[in-house]
Formats: structure tokens, sequence, C-alpha cells
């Protein structure tokens, strides 16, 4: 399936759609604002372009897909070249580190920002299951991850998943705090992003049923 094309018009409005709906929320901006806000007078530039609200969230949400899994193709790529067996903190490399690694600072924020407002959507309105945008990559990633982790359950593996791609989200709005408080205690941004890999891989390796 083709990546779809928009208008460098549409195109603005699911930017500034993407900062507002990430900072006050999808509820919490109508519209009325976003056009204001991407500086068109046409006032039926989302509808023409994206149908509804949802269909905007929809397209906001797909719209960086393309980059990502290009970039997890690549991580994926490198990690089946080394011949070795890929190791379940490399897959979580390769699904979680795209996101700084490709993106600007801007966009990494807006970004997560955004996706944080999504974390707690019920699963039938939630963009990620109704994308239609291709991601072999991180479905390839994903099933060996299963796979690494087959002792867990499948509805406990996806809530780990989620909760994993949560922290991944807090981590880079965390980077953003830090660089701009000026306090940052990391000697490398390498130390930081590497300390949120092993966080996440903690996540799956709690045993389950947990005991005490």
């Amino acid at each position: 399936m083709s990546e779809k094309r928009y208008s460098k018009g549409a195109l603005k409005l699911m930017e500034v759609a993407e900062q507002l709906f990430g900072e006050h929320g999808i509820e919490g901006v109508s519209l009325r604002q976003i056009i204001a806000a991407a500086g068109q007078s046409n006032k039926s530039a989302i509808h023409h372009n994206f149908g509804d609200k949802p269909g905007l969230v929809q397209a906001v949400y797909d719209m960086r897909l393309p980059r990502l899994d290009e970039a997890r193709q690549a991580k994926l790529e490198m990690l089946k070249d080394s011949q070795g067996s890929i190791c379940a903190r490399n897959l979580l490399a390769a699904l979680y580190l795209p996101m700084v690694e490709t993106f600007t600072l801007e966009e990494q924020n807006a970004c997560a920002q955004f996706l944080l407002r999504l974390m707690h959507l019920d699963k039938d309105i939630h963009p990620f299951f109704q994308t239609s945008v291709p991601q072999p990559a991180a479905l390839e990633i994903m099933t060996r991850l299963e796979q690494c982790y087959s002792h867990l359950p499948a509805q406990v593996f996806n809530i780990r998943l989620r909760l994993a791609s949560s922290l991944s989200l807090e981590y880079i709005a965390e980077r953003d705090r830090l660089l701009r408080s000026g306090s940052d205690p990391y000697p490398t941004e390498e130390m930081f992003w590497n300390e949120m890999i092993q966080n996440i891989e903690g996540l799956f390796q709690v045993p389950f049923p947990v005991t005490y």
C-alpha cells in the first residue's frame, strides 16, 4: 500500500494538531483552534482533508510511521547480519530507539506528548488498531519479542508491551525536561537511553505470576 500524500497545508494542520493535542489533550482542542494556529483561513480545511476529528487524529498518528518503520527495519537488518541470535534487549532497542535517533528534538517531544495522550484510549478507537500504514519491521520485532517472552501469557505480554511503550515516551519527555533545566545528571546521552532500554527490559523480566 502506498503512503498517502498530503498537501503542504494538510501537513501543516497535522503538525499543529500533534503539538496542540499533546499539550492540551484530544478533547481539549477544537478544530477551529487547530485551523487558526495553522494560519489557515479555510474553515473546512480539516473536513476536506481528514473528514472529522477522529480522522485528523488518525492522520497525525500515521504521519511519522513510515520513517519510524524504515529506521526499525535498518536496525533489524543489522541485527540479522550479526549472525548470532538476537536478544530481547537488542529487539527492544530496535523498537524504541528509532524515535530518538530519527526525529529532531522538536519532533520527538511533539510526537511523544501526542502519543502519551492516546495511551488510555480503548482498543476500538485507538489509532494503533485502526492504521492502514504498513509496519513490517515493527510487526517482526514485536513477534520476535513475544517469542523471547513466550513464558508470559499473551495478554500479560501485551500489557507489558503497552507499559514499555508508555515508559519510552516518558523518557523522551524527561530528557527534554533535563535539557531545559540544565541539571542533567547523565554524563552522556547514550547512558540515558541505555538506562531506558534496561528499565524497559526489566518490565518483561518480572516473573509471572509474581511471587512475594
